[in-house]
């Protein structure tokens, strides 16, 4: 997975949000969003859903009253074979979002860079990797999040200046 980290045009902010994933064969399965990015979600669920399928996933977005129904392509999966030793099914699969209307563009993207304020979450997911992901982004969108991080303490003023400079 760490290689498409580098492939992301945007941030990757750990969820746990139920989501409902509906099938092109009309199945429904429940599961649970990881991560959200306006690019797309990682899925855990116990039924597998294998790359190349296509979806609609329905969630609701935190700190909003809006449910997203949104169709995607799953990129990747990949079983758990820790759980599996013991005698649990986890699945997990990458999905890219299709056709995403600005509307919900713009709900996940206002979400994602509110959850830069959250300095254990980012202490977490490692200030490099989230660096990663935030140089990623439109110029609008990298400086504000680079502002935040510095405002946080994440990152010095300087560190900041020469990110701005070397994109």
């Amino acid at each position: 997975m760490e290689e498409g980290r580098a492939k992301r045009k945007c941030p990757r902010i750990p969820v746990y949000l139920d989501v409902r994933v509906d099938l092109k064969d009309g199945t429904a399965v429940k599961g649970k969003v990881i991560n959200l990015s306006t690019e797309g979600i990682c899925i855990k669920m116990d039924d597998p859903i294998f790359a190349k399928e296509e979806i609609t996933a329905e969630f609701l977005l935190p700190d909003t009253l809006n449910s997203v129904r949104l169709g995607g392509e799953v990129v990747w999966y990949r079983f758990d074979k820790t759980a599996a030793a013991k005698q649990e099914r986890v699945h997990f699969s990458g999905v890219r979002f299709l056709d995403l209307r600005e509307s919900y563009r713009s709900l996940i993207r206002y979400y994602t860079l509110k959850m830069l304020h959250d300095v254990e979450m980012v202490r977490e997911q490692g200030i490099e990797r989230v660096l990663n992901d935030v140089l990623n982004l439109p110029s609008k969108e990298r400086n504000d999040a680079l502002r935040i991080l510095q405002q946080k303490g994440l990152i010095t003023e300087e560190r900041k200046t020469d990110l701005r400079r070397s994109h």
